[in-house]
């Protein structure tokens, strides 16, 4: 296998999401040029100027190995390069064997940097796979259990402290449980840090994708009223060119086909200016994107493709009164989320119940479906944690909802109807809603 292959995997995930994308080589070329300095200058201060003698030979030999393997690696690759999952186990396996080597000839276990065992699968935990971090971890404890049987004698002037067995044994015992300890907490930690981060990208990925879907509908429409006018003037020309024209002669067909074309362009660019989908918030026309709450709904039903479904919309409190709001892509889709979602799961029915007061909103959406299971209702809003058991995809959905509804000033609350069912509470205060700037 060449040098380049075992560093990089021809199965390397491109997925940009992806959990594992292993590290970047620059990074680990500088931990390795530091280990290299501090690893040389510790031999050169224990063994010429405190005058520990140590096999300095073959301990140089082994700071060697690293150092032309660094400079190897800086010239093959480009420094923005980054290591497959499988390169990267590979890179830090060899640091692990090179300190396992250095340490056998400098005292084993009794020497303080033992403590160094602890770096290559931190470095793992935090950026490579659990596969990965399992395998180094036992490589760690491996060269531990190694070094505490087997080992050059630390290299200490005649009565100096000697350490016993017992000391030896408890320098193992804490460096295997220091190992298992900060690998699994550091994965804790990094994979939950990961999570949030894909999931985060999803939801900017979608929120981005409804503001080109705006902004293409608020582009449609000034299209539309921009060329409404010159259209209705060569509507009106051709209409009196085809007057002009005698039938049969030369011009009269062509101002007939001329005059069909223009009505059918104005057709079209009718429909572009009635859709709903037009109805956008970046428009300068307030009516066309400051809707009633019971008309946002509508157009979220119509935007989710859901206009089949059973959905019943019920308000409660006087119409003339009901708050209005800004159509705002995050509106949008974080209510078209939640209601998708009940529609999928519901038996038969989904229930949108409206309500307002002067200080408050509320939209609660019920489906009759089976409804949230026990064991991840307290969980739902986290990433990847999927809304109703053995079906859906990753569990993004409530996720991305659940941010898009908090930036809009609202909350969610998940629970299931007394009657059964899945119920979501969405709550908003009336004065964060009904602003005069979507922006703001």
């Amino acid at each position: 296998m060449a040098f380049s292959n075992i560093l990089h995997s021809p199965d390397e995930d491109s997925s940009v999401l992806a959990a594992d994308g292993g590290v970047r080589l620059q990074t680990l070329v500088f931990i390795r040029w530091l280990a290299v300095l501090g690893q040389a200058f510790a031999l050169l201060l224990v063994h010429w100027f405190l005058e520990y003698k140590l096999p300095i030979i073959p301990a140089a030999l082994l700071v060697l190995a690293s150092a032309i393997l660094n400079v190897l690696v800086s010239i093959s690759y480009r420094s923005t390069a980054r290591l497959s999952d499988r390169g990267a186990i590979f890179y830090l396996f060899y640091d692990a064997l090179q300190l396992t080597g250095l340490l056998y000839l400098t005292g084993g276990l009794t020497n303080p940097f033992a403590l160094l065992f602890l770096v290559p699968v931190t470095i793992s935990a935090t950026s490579l796979s659990l596969k990965g971090t399992i395998f180094l971890g036992l490589t760690t404890i491996a060269g531990i259990s190694f070094l505490a049987l087997y080992h050059y004698p630390l290299p200490l002037p005649e009565g100096e402290i000697t350490l016993s067995k017992t000391y030896v044994f408890a320098i193992w015992a804490a460096l295997v449980l220091g190992t298992l300890f900060l690998s699994s907490y550091a994965w804790r930690i990094s994979s939950d840090s990961r999570r949030m981060t894909e999931a985060l990208t999803a939801a900017r990925f979608a929120l981005s994708k409804e503001q080109q879907l705006s902004a293409v509908g608020g582009i449609a429409a000034a299209a539309a009223h921009e060329l409404g006018t010159p259209l209705n003037t060569i509507l009106l020309i051709s209409e009196e060119l085809t007057r002009e024209f005698p039938d049969g002669s030369n011009y009269a067909e062509d101002a007939h086909l001329l005059h069909d074309q223009a009505r059918k362009c104005a057709e079209v660019l009718k429909q572009l200016s009635t859709k709903p989908d037009t109805d956008r918030f970046l428009q300068k026309d307030a009516h066309h994107n400051y809707l009633p709450l019971q008309s946002l709904i509508a157009l979220v039903i119509e935007k989710q493709s859901l206009e089949g479904a059973n959905i019943e919309t019920l308000a409660e409190g006087d119409l003339t009164t009901q708050p209005k709001m800004f159509a705002t892509p995050e509106l949008l889709y974080g209510l078209g989320n939640l209601i998708s979602n009940a529609a999928e799961f519901a038996q038969e029915k989904v229930t949108i119940t409206l309500s307002w007061t002067d200080k408050k909103v509320e939209a609660i959406i019920r489906d009759d479906g089976k409804g949230f299971s026990d064991e991840i209702l307290d969980r739902l809003g986290e990433p990847y944690t999927s809304s109703r058991a053995g079906r859906g995809g990753m569990g993004l959905g409530v996720f991305i909802s659940n941010m898009l509804i908090k930036h809009t000033g609202g909350t969610i609350s998940f629970g299931n109807s007394r009657k059964g069912g899945a119920k979501v509470v969405v709550e908003w205060s009336r004065a964060r809603l009904e602003k005069s700037d979507p922006y703001l």
